[in-house]
């Protein structure tokens, strides 16, 4: 026999704890009794305030507004500063064919380098 089986037959499988008889009825009495009495307080009730909650809205809308505005001025900053650039390198880049000429006839390379160069082969 096992354990656990000893200790079921010693002490049974029931519930070993009972509530009193008539417990329920008479526990929101005892609880309420026990209880402080709250003072009594004859205030008009608060106002809710229409506009204090306008205002916020208006200035959480004005905010995203700041914001929206922010970010479209930036990006298009940004924009505007990549594409000089890309014109200034474009500019930089243009050479006439009379540079390229003489660029080609006064650089070091062979025929067979520039080929090799072009075609990416060692």
């Amino acid at each position: 026999m096992s354990d656990e089986e000893l200790i079921k037959s010693k002490v049974g499988t029931g519930n070993p704890f009972k509530v009193p008889e008539g417990y329920f009825e008479t526990f929101q009495q005892q609880l309420l009794s026990s209880l402080p009495e709250r003072p009594s307080v004859d205030e008009e009730p608060a106002r809710t305030r229409v506009w204090g909650r306008a205002r916020r809205t208006w200035i959480s809308v004005a905010a995203a507004f700041v914001g929206v505005v922010v970010l479209f001025a930036t990006l298009h900053q940004m924009n505007v500063t990549k594409e000089s650039a890309t014109l200034a390198t474009a500019d930089e880049m243009a050479f006439t064919e009379d540079e390229m000429a003489e660029y080609m006839a006064s650089s070091v390379f062979d025929d067979y380098t520039l080929y090799s160069y072009l075609t990416n082969e060692e």
